[in-house]
């Protein structure tokens, strides 16, 4: 077993796990560089100090501007609807109570930058269907969160009618957003 062709296997099988140690070797190092060169990197990018560059009375300006107005609030809003939704729908009350609270901050800071769309606001959403909602969340009652959620639609889409929005007519959500497990 110690001849020549032994010797001869025992140098071909080194030989070859040598090469395929190598080719994984080689393998890692391309993915390696692969990632690296997709990896975001603020190397030969300006410094995001954009907001400081400009005079301060100029900031404010700005600011509102990436702000955009209202529609990121709707973005928002839109989001916790659907999420309150499908929290009251699954009998997930504490996500429901939670995406009702968050919606709420949503709207309150909206509409500290956009003052205009208060009264409708107030008059048609906040002050109602938005309380009576939150209200059969804390009751945990599916069949008046139900009533509660289609009053709640109806003023949303009121609220779009009062400032000159009315092809914006808010739905019952049908797709789910985030996979949270239901109770």
């Amino acid at each position: 077993m110690s001849g020549p062709r032994s010797r001869i296997r025992l140098a071909m099988v080194v030989l070859a796990a040598t090469g395929l140690v190598t080719l994984g070797a080689v393998a890692a190092w391309t993915v390696a560089m692969a990632q690296h060169q997709h990896t975001p990197s603020m190397q030969g990018m300006e410094k995001p100090d954009w907001l400081v560059k400009l005079a301060p009375a100029a900031r404010t300006e700005a600011i509102q501007r990436q702000l955009r107005g209202f529609e990121t609030t709707m973005v928002e809003v839109a989001y916790r609807y659907t999420e309150m939704y499908w929290g009251g729908m699954d009998g997930n009350w504490e996500y429901a109570a939670h995406m009702h609270e968050e919606l709420g901050k949503a709207l309150a800071l909206g509409l500290e930058r956009r003052p205009v769309y208060r009264k409708s606001a107030e008059q048609l959403f906040l002050k109602g269907a938005f309380v009576q909602v939150g209200e059969a969340i804390q009751k945990k009652d599916a069949a008046l969160f139900k009533e509660r959620i289609e009053t709640l639609r109806a003023s949303c889409s009121a609220c779009h009618v009062a400032e000159k929005h009315a092809f914006i007519k808010i739905a019952v959500p049908t797709v789910r957003h985030n996979p949270i497990e239901k109770p």
